[in-house]
């Protein structure tokens, strides 16, 4: 039964309690200052009889609730963080009422959902590392396009459109990105910084692609024809935004660190 309002300080004064869960006469289930699940029986409660098997429910689901409560929680908004926890106080209060099936159920779903929202984040941090290279990448693009007069007399028509063939290979690699994000399978355990240094490197790989694509297309070494038809910058252009795309051939980061470990 829980107590209403904050009558529960009357039978269970001086805890940490940052959120309440259930609050009964023989136990208190609640989130601490830190929202750690935490709890307290009352001595009555503690010496009724169990049982040899309600004692193995109860340990079973105790460890359980261990071994889920730290999955990690990087980068979570406290509220996802509290719902959580919360579920797994939840089975608690289950195992404390012997209804330990469904302290069981209790305890996966609190599991698949830390899981998902992990992969979520995952994939957040991932798409936006990606956004802000791209970004830098377009930006870099305009400007080159802008003062092409004076950097084509440097570098020459080649180089340029070579150039500008890169830049452009980010956004193949950003479009490749976007149409497989739901497909992506990250290692949430990984740092943000590994999850950073993916994205980035995708991102790269494409415009390293873009540049090389560039300098075949005009070599004529791919797509000859449109060296007969005068097409070649932009053909050029075009081949670095499709060999963008190509980033998906590099291999994960992340996968790599994660097997090395």
């Amino acid at each position: 039964m829980q107590v209403d309002g904050r009558a529960y300080e009357k039978d269970w004064p001086n805890l940490p309690i940052k959120h309440l869960i259930l609050a009964d006469k023989d136990f208190i289930v609640f989130l601490d200052e830190q929202f750690d699940v935490d709890w307290s029986t009352t001595d009555d409660f503690d010496q009724r009889s169990q049982t040899e098997e309600e004692k193995k429910q109860l340990n079973f689901i105790l460890n359980e609730m261990a071994n889920v409560e730290s999955y990690p929680c990087h980068d979570i908004s406290n509220h996802i963080i509290i719902s959580f926890k919360r579920q797994i106080g939840e089975s608690l209060v289950r195992a404390f009422e012997k209804d330990f099936d469904n302290a069981r159920l209790m305890i996966k779903q609190a599991k698949r959902y830390i899981i998902d929202r992990n992969m979520e984040q995952s994939r957040y941090m991932y798409l936006y590392a990606c956004g802000i290279a791209t970004l830098i990448s377009g930006i870099s693009g305009v400007l080159l396009w802008l003062l092409r007069n004076p950097i084509i007399g440097l570098t020459g028509e080649t180089m340029f459109f070579a150039l500008l063939s890169c830049l452009v290979g980010a956004f193949g690699a950003f479009l490749s990105v976007i149409l497989r994000i739901g497909k992506t399978n990250l290692d949430f355990n990984a740092s943000k910084k590994l999850h950073y240094m993916e994205a980035i490197s995708r991102i790269i790989a494409g415009m390293i692609c873009g540049f090389l694509i560039a300098l075949c297309i005009k070599a004529g070494i791919i797509l000859p024809i449109f060296n007969k038809i005068e097409s070649t910058h932009l053909a050029m252009v075009l081949g670095g935004l499709i060999a963008g795309s190509s980033e998906r051939l590099a291999p994960s980061i992340i996968k790599k660190f994660d097997s090395s470990k």
